[in-house]
């Protein structure tokens, strides 16, 4: 996916997310129908292909932001925000990266007992990484899962763990394509 094709998708994620800002503000104003989360892990090693090479990710910190509008009991639409600063070894190259992604999130919610919800999601975005040549001005298409339990607490403040992976199935700049299959990840953090 060269950067041409990259630009229409960019702005129809760009607008997903606004519209669902929007119809999301009404029900903001009840905290017991919104979930606002940040949560900050491991983002493991991985293979990630640039134009038919492997070239390996090691493992790096990764923060996630997102939140999460219920329609209905059982399911959430929402937003999310990850960021992450991977490193790339190719033969004796090494090369740092940083890495910025912003999608929308559908969750389905399953309560475990009275007081621990899992929640399940999808999470579809437009990632952008930037670092020298030849992963330079990467962008691309996420497409990623999660499963985050919540644990119950007495104040307005919820911890949670949450596992998880990221892929990216097409994506790339003007020089080559970059891939990847799901590269696992693992966080905790707090729901507001």
């Amino acid at each position: 996916m060269k950067k041409g094709s990259v630009t229409i998708f960019q702005k129809l994620v760009i607008i997903a997310v606004g519209c669902i800002f929007l119809t999301a503000l009404p029900m903001m104003a009840d905290a017991r129908n919104t979930d606002i989360g940040l949560g900050a892990g491991i983002w493991f090693p991985g293979t990630v292909d640039i134009e038919g090479e492997d070239v390996d990710k090691n493992m790096s910190f990764l923060v996630r932001l997102f939140i999460d509008s219920y329609i209905v009991q059982q399911f959430a639409v929402g937003a999310y925000f990850n960021y992450s600063n991977p490193e790339f070894e190719w033969g004796p190259y090494e090369e740092e990266a940083e890495m910025y992604e912003l999608g929308v999130a559908l969750k389905y919610r399953l309560l475990l007992g009275n007081s621990l919800p899992l929640k399940i999601g999808l999470n579809v975005g437009y990632r952008n990484m930037d670092a020298d040549a030849p992963i330079d001005d990467i962008q691309g298409l996420g497409i990623n899962m999660s499963a985050e339990l919540q644990f119950s607490a007495t104040s307005g403040i919820t911890p949670f763990i949450e596992g998880g992976f990221l892929t990216q199935p097409a994506g790339g700049n003007d020089d080559a394509d970059v891939t990847w299959a799901p590269i696992f990840y693992v966080a905790g953090g707090i729901v507001f």
